[in-house]
C-alpha cells in the first residue's frame, strides 16, 4: 500500500505539473482575440511542448528512480519508475485532447474519457483482487493503470477530432509565449503537488522503514477522503479558468470577483455537510475504504478533515490569479507555501512522531489560507461576508428547489394550453 501510493504520488506529480506547464497558457492564447486566426498554430505549439517535456521527464524518471527509490527507501519503487515510461507516452495525446477540448467548453467529452479511463481503472482492481488474487501485483496493476489510460486517450481523441487541427504548424514565438506563461504556473502546480504530497515523502524520510510505511499508508487512506471532498473544488476551477480569461476580456473585474465568491460560496455549502459527516464518524468512513487495519488513521482523518473547508480557496486563488494575468503572483506564493509546509512536517515529525505530518497540516492550512486571502483582497477585491452570504443563499435554492420545479412545470404547461388555444383559433 505504501509504495503505491508513493508511486502514485509522483505519477500525479508529474501529470498535474505539465497541465500546469500546458494547460491554462494553451486555454489563455486559444481564447485570446490576438490569436483568433492562428488556432492550429497555438495547438502545434502546445503539442511540441508537451512532447518535449514527457521526453525530459522520461529521462528524469530513467536517470533518478535509483536515488528516489532509496530516499523513500522503498526499493520495490524502482521497476514502477522505470515502467512508468510507458504511461508518459500514452498521456502525451491524452493531456493534448483534453487541453483542446477545455478551451472549446467540451466537458461532456472529457467526462466520459475519464470515467472510461477510471471505470477500467477501478474494475480491473475489483476482478484482480476477488477473483484472482494471485496476480494481484504492483507491476500488474501499472500495466492496468496504462491499459485504462490508453482506452480513455482514443476516446479523448475521437471526442476532439473535429477540434484537432489537420496539419503541424511550426511558430517559434507562440511557443515561447506560451512556455513563458507557462513556466509560472508550471512551477506553480509542481509546489502545490509537493506541498500537498509531503506528508508521504517527510514521512518515509524521517521515520524508521518500517514506522514510515506503516504511516504513508494512513495518510494515503486520509489523502483518499480528502480527494473526494476536493472533487467540488477541482472541477469549478476547471471550469472557472477559460470563463474568467473571457469574463475579464469583456466584463472586466467586477464579474471575476462575483464569479470567485459566488464559486466558493458553492463549494462550500457542498462540502460543509460531507465534512461534517465524516468528524463525526470517522470510523465508519476508513473501515469501508480501507478496512480495520488501518485504525490508526482515524485520529488523522477527524483531526484534519474540518480544514478541508480551507481548501477550495486556494484551488480557485490559483486558477483566479491566472486568469487575470498574475501567474507571477502565484508562483510565489505557492512556492513560499512549499517551503513552509517542508518546514513545519519536518519540524513537527521530528517532535511528535508519525502524527506530526496532522499537526503540519492543519498549521500549514491556517497560515496559507490567511495569505491568500489577504493577496484576493488586494487584487481581485473579495469580500468574506459575501462568500457566507452565497453559501447561505445555495442552502436556501436547494430547500425552494422542489418549489422552482413544480412552478417550472406549472408555467410549462400553461404556456403549452395557451399556445393550443391560439393554434385552434387560427
Amino acid at each position: 500500500m505504501a509504495v503505491w501510493a508513493m508511486y502514485l504520488t509522483i505519477l500525479n506529480i508529474f501529470e498535474m505539473v505539465k497541465q500546469g506547464l500546458l494547460r491554462n497558457s494553451t486555454i489563455k492564447y486559444f481564447s485570446s482575440p490576438a490569436h483568433a486566426a492562428k488556432k492550429d498554430e497555438v495547438q502545434s505549439s502546445s503539442l511540441a511542448l508537451n512532447v518535449a517535456f514527457s521526453a525530459f521527464i522520461i529521462v528524469l524518471f530513467l536517470a533518478l528512480a535509483p536515488l528516489v527509490s532509496s530516499l523513500l527507501k522503498s526499493p520495490a519503487l524502482l521497476p514502477l519508475l522505470w515502467w512508468s515510461v510507458v504511461f508518459v507516452i500514452v498521456l502525451i495525446p491524452f493531456n493534448h485532447c483534453e487541453i483542446i477540448m477545455l478551451a472549446n467548453y467540451r466537458f461532456n467529452n472529457i467526462f466520459w474519457a475519464y470515467f472510461i479511463r477510471n471505470g477500467l481503472y477501478f474494475g480491473g482492481i475489483v476482478l484482480l483482487f476477488f477473483f484472482f488474487r494471485e496476480y494481484f501485483t504492483l507491476m500488474n496493476l501499472l500495466i492496468l493503470q496504462v491499459l485504462s489510460l490508453f482506452v480513455g486517450a482514443v476516446i479523448m481523441y475521437y471526442g476532439s477530432q473535429s477540434l484537432l487541427m489537420r496539419r503541424f504548424h511550426y511558430d517559434l514565438d507562440i511557443i515561447k509565449d506560451i512556455f513563458r506563461f507557462g513556466r509560472y504556473t508550471f512551477g506553480t502546480n509542481l509546489f502545490s503537488n509537493v506541498a500537498r504530497s509531503l506528508d508521504h515523502f517527510v514521512t518515509a524520510n524521517v521515520l524508521s522503514p518500517a514506522e514510515g510505511k506503516t504511516y504513508v499508508a494512513f495518510y494515503n487512506v486520509v489523502s483518499r477522503v480528502n480527494n473526494l471532498i476536493d472533487v467540488p473544488s477541482l472541477a469549478i476551477a476547471d471550469v472557472l479558468y477559460p470563463k474568467n480569461v473571457e469574463t475579464l476580456e469583456k466584463d472586466g473585474m467586477g464579474k471575476v470577483k462575483y464569479h470567485f465568491e459566488r464559486m466558493t460560496g458553492t463549494i462550500l455549502a457542498i462540502i460543509i455537510p460531507g465534512s461534517l459527516l465524516i468528524f463525526i464518524f470517522p470510523q465508519l468512513i476508513v473501515y469501508i475504504l480501507a478496512g480495520k487495519q488501518y485504525d490508526g488513521a482515524v485520529y488523522i482523518l477527524q483531526l484534519t478533515i474540518l480544514f478541508s473547508i480551507i481548501r477550495p480557496i486556494g484551488y480557485l486563488f490559483g486558477s483566479t490569479l491566472d486568469a487575470i494575468g498574475k501567474p507571477r503572483v502565484n508562483f510565489w506564493v505557492t512556492g513560499g507555501y512549499l517551503l513552509f509546509t517542508l518546514l513545519v512536517n519536518y519540524i513537527c515529525l521530528s517532535q511528535f512522531g508519525g502524527i506530526g505530518a496532522a499537526y503540519a497540516t492543519i498549521i500549514v492550512y491556517t497560515l496559507s489560507s490567511w495569505v491568500m486571502i489577504v493577496i484576493l483582497k488586494k487584487y481581485v477585491h473579495i469580500e468574506l461576508r459575501k462568500i457566507g452570504q452565497y453559501t447561505l443563499q445555495t442552502y436556501a435554492d436547494i430547500i425552494n428547489l422542489p418549489r422552482t420545479i413544480i412552478a417550472a412545470r406549472n408555467g410549462s404547461s400553461k404556456s403549452t394550453a395557451e399556445g393550443a388555444l391560439k393554434g385552434s383559433d387560427r
